[in-house]
C-alpha cells in the first residue's frame, strides 16, 4: 500500500493546480486521475478564456477566487512556460436593455476588484474590431483578460508538481474509499491501494460520485453541455478580441475567442444534460453557434470550421451557481473542490490556495520547502525557432529535421520528447495536446499513422495497442501497408 499525507482525486486544471500548491510544502502527496492523461475531462472542453471577474456576484466565493486566480496567471505563465495572450474582452450590447446589463456587470467588476473596466461606444469598438455587426451599440471592455490552452496549463501544473515530489498517477480510477479506525483513508483503484490522512476531491463532473464512495451525500451534480467550433488559422478578418454578447443567467453566451496558437474558437452553447460522458456534438448546437456568432461578426466564414468539440461544465445543483469548496461536514479530512464550472480556468490557481488553507485549518502542518522549484523548462517548439536555431537543433538531433505534422510543423523530435516527458504522452491525443500534431487544418489526416508508428516504436507496443485517448480507443487492428507497423 502507498502512504501519503494527501491524495488529490482528479487530474484536471483544478486538481493539478492543487497538486502544484501541495508540492511547495513538506508533505507527501499523490494525484490520482482515472483517465490516461492529465486534463482530459472538463479542462479540455472549453475556450480557455481567463475571465477577469466582472461576472460573479460580489461577495460570492466564485467572485473572490476568480479575480485572485486571474491575477496570478501572467506570473504563472512566465514561471511554467505555457502560452498566454492578452486580447481583452468585449461584452457587446445591442440595445438599451443590454446597456443596463453592461452597467450592472461594470458595477460587479468594480466591486470584485477588476482593474481597468470601462464601457466603450461603437466607434471605440470598431477601432479595434472593424467587422463587428452594424447594430453593435456599446461594450463592456475588460482589457486585462487573457487566454490560455487549459490542457497545456494543467500539464504544466502537473509536471512542476511532479518535479517537486508529488506522485502523478494516471489510469487510476478510485472505486472505493474507507475511513479506517486510525482516522486515515484507504483508497482502492482496480490495481492499487493507497492510504492518506486527507483527501481533496477535484473529480470534476464525477465529484459527487467520489464523495458518495466516502459516504458523503452533501451535494448532487449535473453537467452543462457546451458545443464549440475551431476555425482555421488562415481565416480572414480574424478577431483580435474575445467577444461575448450580453450574458444570460447561466452562461456568458456564444463567444468568439482568439487562441494562443492563432486559431479562433467559437463557443459555447449551454444545455443541462444527465449523461456525464456526453461530449458528442449536436447539430442544433452547432447551428446555434454559427447563428449566434454571426450576430456579432456577420462576415465570419463558417466554411473555415476545421473541428467541432464539446465540453461538460460541472454544476453543483442548488448552490446558486457557485463553486463548492469546503471540508465535508460529515467526514473530517475530506475536502471538496466541486462545481468548478466557468470561470474554472481563471480560478484554478486561487482554488489551490483556498484548498491549502482548508487543509491547514483541518490540521495538516503546512511547512514550506526550502528547495521548492517554481519553474518549468520550456519544451522545444520547432516552428517558433529561427532558421539558424532550427539548423543547429537538427545538427544536434536529426529527429528534429523530420516533419511529422505539416499543418502545425511538428517534428519527430518534439513527439519523442513528449513521449518521454515528465508526464509521458502515451496516446494520440496526449501527443496532440503537447505538440499540436493533428490540430491543424487536416485534423491528423496525414500525420496520424506516423504518430502511431512513433508511439509504437518508443513505447515498445504493437500499433494495434496504440489508443486515441482512453482504454478501448485503439485506432488500428494491425499494421498498415506502407504506414504504421
Amino acid at each position: 500500500m502507498n502512504h501519503y499525507d494527501i491524495i488529490i482525486i482528479g487530474g484536471g486544471i483544478t486538481g493539478t493546480a492543487i497538486a502544484r500548491e501541495c508540492s511547495k510544502y513538506q508533505l507527501t502527496a499523490a494525484l490520482l486521475e482515472r483517465g490516461t492523461d492529465i486534463g482530459i475531462g472538463a479542462t479540455k472542453g472549453n475556450g480557455g478564456v481567463v475571465h477577469p471577474g466582472y461576472d460573479p456576484t460580489p461577495g460570492s466565493l466564485k467572485a473572490k477566487i476568480n479575480v485572485r486566480g486571474a491575477n496570478l496567471y501572467p506570473q504563472l505563465a512566465r514561471d511554467l512556460n505555457f502560452g498566454i495572450i492578452n486580447p481583452g474582452i468585449f461584452v457587446i450590447g445591442f440595445s438599451d436593455a443590454d446597456e443596463a446589463v453592461l452597467k450592472h456587470k461594470l458595477e460587479f467588476g468594480i466591486k470584485n476588484g477588476v482593474r481597468d473596466l470601462a464601457i466603450i461606444d461603437a466607434s471605440q469598438m470598431r477601432n479595434r474590431e472593424p467587422h463587428l455587426a452594424a447594430d453593435a451599440k456599446n461594450a463592456l471592455y475588460a482589457p486585462t483578460a487573457t487566454v490560455v490552452d487549459p490542457f497545456e496549463v494543467a500539464i504544466a501544473f502537473a509536471e512542476n508538481a511532479k518535479a517537486n515530489g508529488v506522485d502523478i498517477l494516471t489510469s487510476q480510477p478510485v472505486i472505493a474509499i474507507k475511513k479506517r479506525a486510525d482516522g486515515r483513508f484507504q483508497l482502492i483503484t482496480p490495481d492499487q491501494q493507497f492510504s492518506c490522512s486527507y483527501i481533496v476531491n477535484a473529480a470534476g463532473n464525477h465529484a459527487d460520485e467520489v464523495a458518495r464512495l466516502a459516504g458523503i451525500t452533501e451535494y448532487q451534480m449535473k453537467p452543462r453541455h457546451g458545443d464549440l467550433l475551431v476555425l482555421d488559422k488562415d481565416m480572414v478578418n480574424k478577431p483580435q478580441t474575445v467577444m461575448f454578447p450580453c450574458p444570460g443567467p447561466d452562461t456568458k453566451g456564444i463567444a468568439c475567442i482568439p487562441t494562443v496558437h492563432g486559431n479562433t474558437i467559437v463557443g459555447s452553447t449551454a444545455t443541462m444534460v444527465d449523461d456525464k460522458e456526453a461530449v458528442n456534438n449536436y447539430g442544433p448546437g452547432i447551428q446555434a453557434l454559427i447563428d449566434g456568432i454571426h450576430k456579432i461578426l456577420p462576415e465570419l466564414d463558417a466554411g473555415k470550421i476545421i473541428r467541432t468539440f464539446a465540453g461538460l461544465r460541472p454544476v453543483v445543483l442548488d448552490n446558486n451557481n457557485d463553486f463548492f469548496i469546503a471540508e465535508s461536514q460529515t467526514v473530517t479530512g475530506f475536502i471538496h473542490a466541486a462545481g468548478i464550472q466557468s470561470p474554472g480556468v481563471a480560478s484554478a490557481p486561487a482554488i489551490a490556495e483556498q484548498v491549502r488553507d482548508l487543509l491547514d485549518n483541518a490540521g495538516l502542518k503546512i511547512v514550506p520547502k526550502s528547495d521548492y522549484n517554481p519553474y518549468r523548462e520550456k519544451s522545444i517548439d520547432f516552428d517558433a525557432l529561427s532558421m539558424a536555431e532550427q539548423d543547429a537543433l537538427i545538427h544536434q538531433n536529426p529527429a528534429y529535421g523530420r516533419i511529422v505534422c505539416r499543418c502545425e510543423t511538428v517534428t519527430e523530435g518534439e513527439i519523442i520528447a513528449a513521449i518521454h516527458g515528465e508526464i509521458p504522452a502515451r496516446t494520440l491525443d496526449a501527443i496532440k495536446r503537447r505538440t499540436r500534431a493533428g490540430m491543424g487544418r487536416c485534423q491528423s489526416g496525414f500525420c496520424q499513422y506516423k504518430v502511431i508508428a512513433i508511439l509504437s516504436r518508443e513505447l515498445g507496443m504493437p500499433v494495434s495497442d496504440i489508443c486515441l485517448e482512453d482504454r478501448g480507443s485503439q485506432m488500428l487492428c494491425g499494421p498498415v501497408k506502407g504506414g504504421a507497423k
